[in-house]
């Protein structure tokens, strides 16, 4: 994946937006791929979370790319350069993460094995939607557990056995599921998480390339996942 994520310019003088959208192509009513920018800029821009020093975590914007995994990014307040992390919340000093939706789970219940006191797995079912397999080890958020919740066993194509740590579980129906990843770099088409294809990385030993995949600022749907937009 090349540097060169595109950023969207909108100029103070006449109001004109430059670069709004990676493509004019539109799939599913929305437009492939993603641009960076300020997040306060008419249209859909890639909304990173953002440590700039040591100041707090914030919602941010992407202003330019420094690197394959280092961007220039603002809080709004605060500006600096920080590198793509693996987590949802950066807690790093210059560190950044861009959530990515493999998934969702619509109509979505999470039920704890135990009907009340503390419980550490629980049933999520929901109607499946997007281009990415449910799979052992993902992320799924919106569950109402707090701290990391993972998939622990696929049980069916809309149901799957999720583990937390150990708390009350308050259960959960109807809501808005999602399977997620973070990226590792990002173009104006295509996102990488951390995670492996299974394939070799040349020139590494014992490395592998990470998962790749086709995006757009929109719900994940049979086609693309979703990058974080604002």
């Amino acid at each position: 994946m090349a540097k060169g994520l595109k950023i969207t310019h909108t100029e103070s003088a006449t109001g004109i937006i430059h670069d709004r959208n990676a493509m004019q192509q539109t799939v599913n009513g929305a437009f492939v791929g993603g641009t960076g920018g300020l997040t306060s800029q008419t249209g859909s821009q890639i909304a990173p979370r953002v440590k700039v020093g040591a100041n707090s975590e914030a919602a941010g914007s992407i202003t330019s790319q420094k690197g394959s995994k280092k961007f220039r990014v603002t809080d709004g307040t605060n500006a600096g350069t920080c590198t793509l992390v693996n987590l949802a919340t950066p807690t790093a000093d210059n560190t950044m993460s861009i959530r990515v939706d493999t998934a969702t789970l619509t109509a979505g219940t999470a039920n704890a094995y135990v009907a009340s006191g503390a419980s550490t797995s629980a049933f999520v079912t929901g109607t499946f939607a997007g281009p990415v397999a449910l799979a052992v080890g993902q992320v799924v958020l919106g569950t109402g557990a707090t701290g990391t919740v993972t998939i622990t066993a696929v049980n069916t194509t809309s149901n799957v056995t999720v583990g937390y740590t150990s708390q009350t579980f308050a259960n959960v129906a109807g809501g808005t599921f999602y399977t997620t990843v973070y990226a590792s770099r990002i173009s104006n088409k295509s996102v990488r998480d951390f995670g492996t294809n299974g394939n070799p990385q040349a020139g590494t030993v014992g490395g592998f390339n990470p998962n790749e995949y086709r995006y757009h600022l929109a719900e994940p749907d049979s086609i693309f996942v979703k990058v974080a937009y604002a």
